[in-house]
């Protein structure tokens, strides 16, 4: 699918009058695939087709063959002859996937943000213990965690211990209602007392994380939307007609699974995304909830050097649009300078946890750094001696992405492909074995535009003055004539490896998705993912690829400053998967907040107190490519 020069992402009303409805296809899955897919969702409906031939009253047997397929399904389908006493828990698996379905439905199409899959979980304790004691024992839960989170986070429990204490009061609410209920002689009592533990304990734990990870109004609504959406689910599973129809014809449950792909691939459209930001606007005083709004800083710097072609009102616009859009999703923004007076103007806009004594709020850092060695390092370094939260790498991560050799040096350590290069102090006769043309740019100097050259002649002067200009060493890289593919990647654990872009100069077009074939783009998303990893990117990032006639592929480039812009081809990519460009600036600001969260960073923790992250996965190794010691000289 060709793609024009960016405009904004399509309303649904837009994509009903453009398709004649509101079907938003993604283009993830090939011809093939779609096909295989109907296939399996309709051998189930016709397999109920021929059943309900073959059933008594409906034929004859003199039918013909239909009738005898039928026949031999019915019996070797059917589950009707399950014993009355084990039919509730077959049917608990049978309405899995018709309950995974509308999780599916509810969270892609509507956009309801819910407590994962526990509406289901919900669904079995409401016919367990009954929709009243089921819902008042839940209010006690909710209540508990939002009175006891704020003492435990004062005494410092970490996160585990604070669950577990909220996991043992709601245990001891359910163990009162056990001793109270033969007193009262209650059967409402009872119910709460034979509520499943399982699912209490579930509820309880994802309330709390939402709690200290967001607010009490988000996992309020959270907590709202899993409750209405286990409401609806135990009604489905009660109707007598469908639970007749699920345990004669259980081959329906693959038409259910293949749906949840369907709706994935085209009725992702989240309409009702921000919805609790909104009502929390709504029911509060604007003053209470501008101050309640998570505290977002935008720390950028002024660009007035060589910035790849870009102008700074160019690049100042495209910070606007990024703290428009923030404020747009509900967060308080400033922008902030990345210079001398950061912490400062930090201090004086995050507003101070009164127990805690801890600056709340996070800095989304675009900022490349003024003046000085490793510039790109300074402002996360700052961030980072000062406990402050923000998004991207770590400074040791910038130095590695922003130091081209070192960069290239990891990549190729890990079986990663790249072209050619040399760090040349001196021109003559340096640069052998590198095939022309081939750039030439500043060994730290990340926001200079490569200049490209053709013969010994141009890249010695072009060494020479390098040298002489910036008081530092050449960086000098073969170019890698074929397509430019860019892929956007978010997230850490995992790493979501959004549509693949292709760049054509030519036309001054972004094609997404990139016209490539499965198994090359498979790789390119392999090499892009082991770059990020490699690297030490975190959040988010961009890696541009080169891929040759021949298939081959080379990593150009790992980008995480500069690539936010709304006409670039991290957005493209975004939308491509479904963000607007306020969903996906809101997602890197909610990726680096559950990053920052699980961490579980506090300025004065004690040691015995800090948890062990998990290691990130292993990086795939393609080859057994070593660095040969001309390579640095």
């Amino acid at each position: 699918m060709l793609a024009g020069p960016y405009r904004p992402a399509p309303s649904p009303a837009d994509l009903t009058a453009e398709t004649g409805g509101i079907l938003r296809p993604k283009g993830t899955l090939s011809r093939a695939e779609l096909s295989i897919l109907t296939v399996l969702a309709a051998l189930p409906l016709l397999a109920i087709t021929l059943r309900m031939v073959a059933l008594p009253g409906f034929t004859t047997p003199e039918g013909g063959g239909f009738w005898g397929i039928g026949s031999v399904l019915n019996q070797l389908l059917s589950l009707s002859d399950v014993p009355p006493q084990e039919r509730d828990h077959v049917l608990y698996l049978l309405f899995v996937p018709t309950c995974a379905l509308l999780v599916a439905f509810a969270r892609l199409t509507f956009g309801l943000r819910v407590l994962g899959f526990r509406s289901i979980l919900i669904a079995v304790a409401f016919q367990e213990s009954g929709v009243v004691a089921s819902l008042l024992l839940i209010t006690v839960a909710i209540v508990t965690v939002l009175l006891l989170r704020p003492w435990l986070r004062r005494i410092r429990l970490p996160y585990y211990a604070r669950v577990s204490v909220i996991l043992c009061v709601v245990s001891v609410t359910m163990v009162g209602a056990l001793l109270v209920g033969p007193w009262m002689r209650s059967d409402l009592a009872w119910g709460m007392a034979y509520f499943p533990v399982i699912v209490m304990g579930m509820l309880a734990e994802g309330i709390a994380r939402t709690v200290d990870r967001d607010d009490g109004i988000t996992a309020s609504w959270l907590a709202v939307n899993t409750i209405l959406l286990a409401f609806l689910m135990a009604l489905i599973c009660q109707v007598p007609v469908l639970r007749s129809f699920m345990l004669r014809f259980p081959e329906i449950v693959l038409t259910q699974i293949v749906a949840i792909v369907m709706i994935s691939e085209y009725l992702d459209l989240r309409w009702l995304q921000h919805w609790d930001k909104k009502i929390a606007g709504m029911l509060l005083p604007r003053s209470r909830s501008r101050s309640r709004a998570f505290h977002v800083a935008v720390v950028r710097n002024r660009i007035e050097t060589e910035s790849q072609g870009r102008v700074p009102q160019q690049a100042l616009r495209s910070v606007q649009k990024i703290v428009d859009v923030l404020r747009g999703g509900g967060y308080r923004v400033t922008v902030v300078e990345g210079d001398t007076s950061l912490l400062k103007e930090l201090r004086r806009f995050f507003p101070l946890n009164p127990t805690t004594g801890e600056l709340e709020g996070m800095v989304l850092n675009l900022a490349h750094g003024i003046q000085g060695d490793a510039r790109t390092t300074h402002v996360p370094a700052v961030l980072e001696m000062s406990g402050i939260a923000y998004s991207g790498p770590t400074p040791l991560g910038h130095a590695m992405i922003f130091d081209p050799v070192v960069a290239k040096v990891l990549m190729q350590l890990a079986g990663i492909p790249t072209p050619a290069f040399r760090l040349l102090t001196k021109s003559r006769g340096a640069a052998r074995g590198l095939l022309y043309p081939v750039t030439v740019r500043p060994r730290h100097e990340p926001l200079v535009r490569p200049k490209m050259v053709t013969d010994r002649r141009q890249l010695e002067a072009a060494v020479n003055r390098t040298v002489r200009r910036y008081r530092q060493e050449a960086f000098v890289e073969e170019v890698i004539t074929g397509r430019r593919i860019s892929v956007a990647l978010l997230g850490n654990d995992p790493v979501e490896c959004l549509p693949l872009v292709e760049v054509d100069l030519k036309r001054r077009a972004k094609i997404c998705p990139a016209p490539v074939d499965e198994s090359v783009a498979e790789r390119i998303r392999e090499y892009a993912q082991a770059a990020f990893r490699a690297c030490g990117c975190r959040d988010y990032a961009r890696v541009d690829l080169r891929l040759g006639e021949s298939a081959g592929l080379w990593v150009a480039e790992v980008r995480t400053l500069g690539v936010l812009a709304s006409e670039g081809s991290f957005v493209r990519a975004g939308m491509e998967a479904g963000y607007t460009f306020q969903d996906l600036i809101c997602r890197i600001v909610d990726v680096a907040r559950s990053r920052s969260h699980s961490k579980g960073r506090l300025p004065r923790q004690r040691k015995d107190e800090t948890e062990v992250g998990r290691s990130p996965r292993g990086v795939t190794t393609w080859n057994d490519s070593t660095v040969s010691a001309d390579t640095l000289t």
